[in-house]
């Protein structure tokens, strides 16, 4: 909760800075397990009790929230879960994120196109295929990624990954090797703003 409160200044002044993609928090995990569990906390969840009913569990950290104050999933989320059972599991995006985010899926859809001249892989995005994308765009303005505030991993943001607003980085594992915590600090080095 701490780091979460320097995160809330640094968002407070990127706004007052007139930074119009907003920073980025990541919490790396351990595992699949543990991802989906800080992302529920985080992000906020619907629990479903033994008798069938549903309960709405609101976000504990409120500038990541992908829920409004009735339970109803925003129209865009604020924090994404990327690891590779979420990228498996067929159920990547809300359905209503294809909605709020057409114009950015069209881009994403032509500049498709235009790399491998396969339209019919253009017109049969997956959900997973826009997971990706959004988790390659967090920071860049006008595309899938630049709403994210928060990304809950595991393993997945390592080489490759180049997010230039990273502000914050929890770790919730051991880093084994130096390179791991190395490539994993480095996420946070490639700053717009400071």
């Amino acid at each position: 909760h701490a780091l979460y409160g320097h995160y809330e200044k640094t968002f407070a002044l990127w706004q007052q800075d007139g930074i119009e993609v907003p920073p980025v928090f990541i919490v790396v995990c351990n595992n699949t397990s543990t991802s989906k569990l800080v992302y529920d906390y985080i992000s906020g969840f619907h629990r479903q009790s033994e008798d069938g009913r549903t309960t709405f569990e609101q976000g504990r950290l409120a500038l990541f929230r992908n829920y409004d104050d009735y339970g109803n999933p925003l129209p865009r989320p604020r924090t994404l879960l990327i690891d590779s059972e979420q990228l498996e599991s067929g159920e990547a995006l809300d359905p209503e994120f294809r909605k709020a985010a057409a114009d950015e899926i069209e881009r994403f859809r032509r500049e498709l196109v235009e790399r491998t001249g396969d339209r019919r892989k253009a017109d049969g995005i997956t959900d997973q295929d826009l997971l990706r994308e959004v988790m390659n765009t967090v920071g860049k303005k006008g595309r899938l990624g630049e709403p994210i505030r928060c990304v809950v991993s595991v393993s997945m943001l390592t080489e490759g990954w180049d997010a230039n607003t990273v502000t914050h980085i929890l770790g919730v594992r051991a880093f084994g090797t130096q390179l791991l915590c190395e490539q994993v600090v480095g996420r946070g080095l490639r700053r717009q703003s400071y």
